[in-house]
This record gives C-alpha cells, structure tokens and sequence, in this order.
C-alpha cells in the first residue's frame, strides 16, 4: 500500500483519501472511524460526552460562525477565541443542565418538542408547517432531524429550569426608578483633542535615532514567504465556444426548477416621515404624533402626496423623491411598517405608522401580484447556466486527462510538446505571497501551493477563468530586508511612533494643568481648543464626531470628580474630557419605560443567576477530560 501511494503521490484522487484519512487522525487519532466517534471526550458526573456529540457541535458552531462572516472565518479568529474549547464547555453545561433538571423532575414531551418545531416561521409556507422546507434548512445546515430534535430538547429543557429557578425574581420599583434615572440623566462636558498629527513636527529624526528604532524593530518588516509558478491553463472560455445545450435539456430543467422563477408579491410606496428623536418624552411625541396626523388630513383631502413628502418628510433619502422608496418585498421593511403596507389598498394612504424611526404617513402606489416567470422569458438565463455547467464539466474532465498524462511524462515541458496542444502554452508568474495572488487562486489554492516545495506539481486548481496545473519553481521564505531597501517607510513609521509620544505627554500636562487651573486656562496654556459634547444620555450616547470612547468617559464624570485618571487614547489621538453639568431624568417618561425597563433587568438578573447557578454546579460536579478537543 505505501508503494503505491509513494509511485503515485501527485494522484488527485489519492490526495483527496489522504487528506480525509488526514482530517479523522486530526480530530479522532488512529483507529476505526466508528469507533473513534464512540469514544468519550469528557464525563460529568455519571454523564459521557461522545467524540460524535462534539464533533456535531463544533461543526454546526463553524456553520454558524461562517455564515456570521459572510462565508470565510478570519484567519487565527477560531484559535484566539478557543472555539473548540467553548465548545466542550458548552456540552458539559448542558449535561449538567439535563442532570438537574432531572431532579428537579422536569421533562420535555415528544408533544412539546413536535409543537416547538411546528412554531418556527423558516419551516412554515402561508403559515403551514412545510416539511421540505424543514428538510432543505437541516440539510444546508448538515443535521438531521434526531440531531435538530434533540437541539430543541435541550434549549426547551433548559428554558424550564430557567423558569422553575427565577419564577419568583423580582424588580422593586424604587430599582427600576433608579435605572430610569442613572439611564436617562444628561451630562454636559467639555474636551480637547491632541492628534499625533500636530506633534509630528517637533520630532527629532535624525538618521542614528532612525537606525537604533529598526534594530529594536526590524522584525515589523520582516517579508512575506512568496512563490513563483509555471503553469498551464485549460480555459474556460474555449470550452464554451463549442458547447451547446437542447430546448429539451432547457424545458427540463425549468420544469424541475420552476419556484425558482417565482418572483414574490410587490408594492410600491410612498411616505413622510416625521422624525422622534430617540428617548423622547411624552410632550414630545405627542407633538409629532399631532403634525402627522395634520399631514395625513392633507393627503386624504386630496394634496398631492409627492409635493407634501417634499414640503414635510424629513427623511432625506426620499424627501426630494416626492417620498418614493420604491418597490418592496415582505421582509424587507421594519416590522410596523410593514404590516401596514401589506393591509393597504392600491392607491390607499394610512398613518401615521410608528416605528423607530417616528411617524410615518403612507401611500400605496402599485401592486405587483406575485407571479412565475414563463420559460420564454427565462430561457436565455437557463441556457447560459446549463451551458457554464457542461463546460465545467467537460473542463474538469480534459484537465485530469491531461494531469494523468503529465504525471506519465515527467512534466509540463514534456507534455506540451508530445501532445497536439496548441491553445496550451506554459506561463510563468513573478513572485508573489498570499497577500497580491495572480489568476484569481482563492485561499484554498494559496495554501495548497504555499505548501509545495520546489519542481513539485500541484493538483488541479480552479481559477475565475478556468482550470490550471502548476509546478512551483521557486519558494522565497521570509527576511528581513536591509535598512536601505526599507528606510522612506521606516523613517515614516518612526516619526508616527515618536509623535504619538510627544502627544501623549503633552496630553498628560495638560491634564495636571486642568487639575489645578481647570480644562478651559490649561487649554490656553498649551494652545488646544476646547469643544463641547452638549448634554448626552447614556441611552442616546452618540454624537457626531466624538468618539465613543471620549463619550463613555464624560458620562462617568461628576461634580466631585470632574476629570478623567488619565487621558483618553483613541488610535492616534488623545482626549481630555471635564464634567461641565448634570440634567436629572424627566420623571413624566418614566410610566411609558417602565415596563420596558422591567423586562431588560429581569432578563440581565436570569442571565448572571443562570450563570452563578452553572459555575456552582460546575464546582460540585465530577468533571473529567480524556482526550483534547483542540
């Protein structure tokens, strides 16, 4: 067996064995693949934690994480935030979740996992429970419906025990009062900024200070590994020219993939938007509330709606529009204001609609019912897709030919003059590292020819413009490169370095100076300008062009500690922040937060006492690891 794979190491298809042979030695060590996802990775208490439970776990963890990035998880992020670690802990915690609720003598019922099921909207078609649908969300997320049931289980389960816990958590009046107020009370201040960009000036480069910062940092620019290749490329465009497809093959496939040319119900709409800033008061909003509704008159009096968005709407993105936004499908629109564009009438105006972002007074111009596109207007589409497929196809197909046979020659050379292959020509690129890649190569291709060693063949790689074969001629590791070759980008980075320095410093005499003289006479002493933030609250903290960081810091400042410990760094820049005036909360807004406010600090109470509750369990517990999860 070792003799074969040793003669045939640039195989394609034993690359792929090997690399799954590779991938269940990683996870699982040496054995039968059965019986490695048998084993036991951890035990609490009298419980096992199967090696295929957690492989399970962390691969729809991955899934999910993947879909959170768009697609592709950063490099090194899975490593730095320990995913396999949490993971395990994740499976251990809900073994201990599953063991107390069985003292506790809770059960979920099949009944109670079935109506849960039933209940998700993603599985349901005009409000019916669809069962494919239910299929194709399991199998695109690679689980199967034990493995979904037994998810909803546990998540039910432990939404049992949370209740059975807290069923008596309370929050007094006088605390949400307190919240309301630390929440909603404003705070004035004033700051001074001290960009790096200021002190840049004053920074003394000379050219022996430049060379002793390299030395001390040299390894910053430090090059990356790069390659170079020679190549061939079976092109995906010449495959096409000769490829065809049947008005058979085209009807066919409409047929079997029609909902695909469905397209959904749209409407088209108008609105004016009367603007209520957030964590307004009750006047407030019933002033606003009181302008739409006079608005809305005006449109059902017969105003022209366009003119009236132009004159009143204040939202800037559709106001010069006449308020037009466009057409809309469901899911696309805030909640509230959705459903009312789906109630209305063609032609029909309504409001005023609240959502967070006010009132909103709305027309219904046109409605496009849902519909399927016939084949006559989608067979252009069809044909080119049946087309880029067959070609695929017959691409990947004449590439493995051709890969066997340079493998029986002994080389791209060799090959391209023994075989009639006139549209095929060896290429070559310059160096290049995974940061400037040619062809297109993804970050798969990078990885796999990264990994190459010189004269060594890769396997068939897919490129944007069709399919290549590569042979690596020459690997440059990292180096550090010579003052000289570095100096223009080194010289800049040693003056930023150096400036932000200064800055700091000045930052922090400015800061001892407004400790004895106050912020306004150490400005003028240093010469920095002071600013204002005007009154901010602590639920509606942003304000234009100060960062968030300078922000938070004012709003922990008092009377009795006007100034900050230390100077507030935000990248390059440094800020001083001094506490100017306090506004109280509005007591007349509290009785419409008030049972918001209840929920969120229930909520944050069973959040932290779950968690007490799990570390407490987790203390008394019979934990046991038998074999890494990383």
């Amino acid at each position: 067996m070792l003799d074969v794979i040793r003669r045939n190491a640039h195989s394609l298809l034993l690359k792929i064995i090997l690399g799954a042979i590779v991938i269940v030695f990683i996870f699982w060590g040496v054995g039968t693949f059965r019986s490695q996802r048998m084993a036991v990775v951890a035990k609490v208490n009298h419980e096992d934690i199967l090696a295929g439970d957690y492989q399970q776990a962390y691969s729809q963890t991955i899934e999910r994480y993947r879909q959170i990035f768009g697609g592709t998880i950063p490099e090194g992020f899975l490593k730095q935030f320990d995913i396999k670690k949490q993971v395990l802990n994740g499976l251990i915690n809900d073994a201990l979740i599953r063991q107390e609720a069985k003292k506790m003598g809770i059960l979920v019922s099949d009944d109670e996992v079935r109506s849960a099921i039933l209940g998700i909207p993603n599985f349901k078609r005009n409000g019916v429970f669809d069962k494919r649908l239910y299929n194709i969300a399991l199998r695109e997320s690679h689980m199967t419906p034990s493995v979904f049931e037994a998810m909803i289980r546990q998540q039910l389960l432990t939404d049992k025990v949370k209740a059975v816990l807290f069923s008596g958590l309370l929050v007094p009046e006088t605390e949400l009062k307190e919240y309301y107020r630390f929440q909603n009370e404003e705070i004035d201040a004033q700051f001074v900024k001290i960009p790096s960009v200021d002190c840049k000036s004053d920074v003394n480069a000379t050219r022996a200070a430049i060379e002793t910062w390299f030395e001390a940092n040299k390894n910053h620019y430090e090059t990356k590994p790069m390659i170079k290749l020679k190549y061939i490329m079976f092109s995906k465009d010449n495959v096409l020219k000769g490829v065809t497809v049947t008005d058979n093959a085209i009807a066919s496939y409409y047929k079997s993939h029609k909902k695909d040319y469905q397209v959904k119900e749209r409407r088209r709409v108008r609105h004016i938007l009367i603007k209520v800033p957030q964590g307004a008061d009750n006047a407030t909003i019933a002033k606003k509330r009181k302008k739409a509704l006079e608005i809305l008159k005006l449109a059902r009096e017969g105003k022209d709606f366009a003119k009236l968005a132009k004159e009143y709407s204040e939202d800037p993105g559709s106001a010069e529009r006449g308020g037009d936004l466009g057409f809309f499908t469901k899911g696309m629109l805030v909640r509230p204001f959705e459903n009312k564009v789906f109630s209305m009438k063609e032609g029909e105006v309504a409001g005023p609609v609240r959502t967070r972002f006010g009132f909103h007074i709305i027309k219904l111009e046109r409605i496009e019912p849902a519909r399927t596109r016939q084949l006559d207007q989608v067979k252009g589409e069809i044909e080119e897709k049946l087309k880029q497929q067959k070609a695929k196809d017959i691409l990947w197909d004449i590439a493995s030919k051709a890969y066997d046979k340079i493998i029986q020659f002994g080389g791209l050379e060799t090959y391209v003059k023994t075989e009639d292959t006139k549209d095929i020509k060896i290429k070559e690129t310059a160096l290049f590292s995974k940061d400037n890649p040619p062809l297109g190569l993804d970050k798969d291709a990078l990885n796999a020819l990264f990994a190459l060693e010189p004269g060594e063949l890769s396997s068939l790689i897919e490129v944007p413009k069709g399919i290549i074969i590569a042979v690596l001629t020459e690997k440059r590791p990292p180096e550090i490169p010579k003052l000289k070759a570095v100096y223009s980008q080194v010289k800049r980075d040693f003056i930023q370095e150096k400036a932000v320095d200064l800055c700091r410093d000045k930052a922090k005499k400015t800061l001892a100076l407004a400790r004895e003289k106050g912020l306004q006479a150490a400005a003028s002493k240093m010469g920095l300008k002071v600013d204002e933030t005007g009154f901010l609250k602590r639920t509606n903290p942003n304000k234009a062009g100060i960062p968030r960081e300078v922000i938070q810091t004012a709003l922990s400042l008092s009377s009795e500690k006007p100034l900050p410990d230390k100077p507030i760094q935000v990248h390059d820049t440094f800020y001083i922040v001094s506490f100017k005036a306090r506004r109280p909360a509005d007591p007349s807004g509290f009785a419409s937060m008030k049972d918001r406010l209840k929920k969120m600090l229930i909520s944050q109470k069973r959040d932290r006492l779950f968690g007490q509750w799990l570390s407490t369990l987790r203390e008394r517990a019979k934990i046991e690891i038998y074999q890494r999860s990383s």
